[in-house]
């Protein structure tokens, strides 16, 4: 399977907080021009805590409407009912390049409600879905991490095609991927290519965009570049000077912060949302002027 990058798009907002889709169009056409092949919704990056239902549909909408190839459009973490209903919502706006991913909307109580929740979603999907496999609180106390077997069982079952893979601990994910079947799309996040570089020997083929999401060339280079079994150091140095600058100042602020000051999207945020201080502004533009220069 070919190593892919899949670019999360983040929501942008009027002066009155509403949600501005001019900019977003704008931004999946610059993707488009830089060779960048999929994107993705998903509940970090394009903010679904903040947007209403009615706001996901618009997002996913647009996404789907710009991207002519293939595009991962985010479910929020609804209840099994309303999940179901947002799927059947979405049928006016998905086509053959798109697969729906799910969130698991509550604690971890057991396998099976996971995968009762799941396949109650697929029944009413043309395509197997993508399970966006982020930790979650145990009903039982701590942290719960998805085990392989269930991903096996939802995937020999068809109801799932792929995964975004946020397992809290690193040698545990390698650990995780290695027992995943090897035909299931696993997209590692939290991390971008050096993630991906750390995990590829495991079985992941894919990787969530870090300095992709404002250079795609860059990563599409680095896939490239694996793929042709060619030298990957100098797209991991380029990714290493932002995530510097971006981590420290916190990431998904940083993106908006950088997206704004190249013109591409993310004008405004909506509140709850940090203030954008000039000290990180600035610390910003000047390491996006100083990767321009190296690239």
């Amino acid at each position: 399977m070919p190593t892919n990058t899949i670019i999360a798009i983040p929501p942008s907002y009027t002066p009155t907080q509403g949600l501005e889709t001019d900019t977003i169009i704008s931004y999946l056409n610059y993707l488009n021009s830089r060779g960048a092949t999929k994107v993705m919704t998903t509940a970090g990056t394009s903010q679904f805590n903040l947007l209403t239902v009615d706001e996901i549909h618009k997002l996913n909408s647009v996404v789907a409407h710009c991207v002519e190839r293939d595009k991962i459009l985010g479910i929020p973490p609804l209840p099994t009912l309303e999940a179901v209903e947002f799927v059947k919502k979405a049928k006016e706006y998905t086509d053959g390049d798109t697969h729906l991913m799910a969130l698991y909307p509550d604690r971890y109580y057991s396998d099976e409600l996971i995968k009762q929740h799941m396949n109650a979603l697929r029944e009413h999907t043309e395509r197997p879905l993508y399970l966006h496999g982020m930790f979650m609180r145990s009903g039982y106390g701590g942290m719960w991490n998805y085990k392989s077997n269930v991903m096996a069982e939802l995937f020999e079952e068809g109801c799932i095609r792929g995964i975004k893979e946020e397992h809290q601990e690193l040698k545990k994910s390698y650990d995780f991927i290695r027992g995943l079947p090897r035909a299931l799309d696993i997209i590692v996040a939290g991390g971008s290519m050096r993630r991906h570089q750390y995990l590829h020997s495991a079985g992941a083929n894919s990787f969530l965009a870090g300095i992709g999401n404002l250079f795609p060339e860059i990563e599409v280079g680095y896939c490239g570049a694996i793929d042709n079994l060619k030298p990957t150091q100098a797209y991991l140095d380029l990714e290493a000077k932002l995530f510097d600058v971006f981590m420290r100042n916190g990431w998904h602020q940083s993106l908006r912060i950088a997206l704004n000051i190249m013109n591409l999207t993310c004008v405004r945020d909506r509140q709850p949302w940090p203030i954008r201080k000039e000290s990180t502004v600035n610390e910003i533009q000047k390491v996006i002027k100083e990767i321009i220069n190296e690239k």
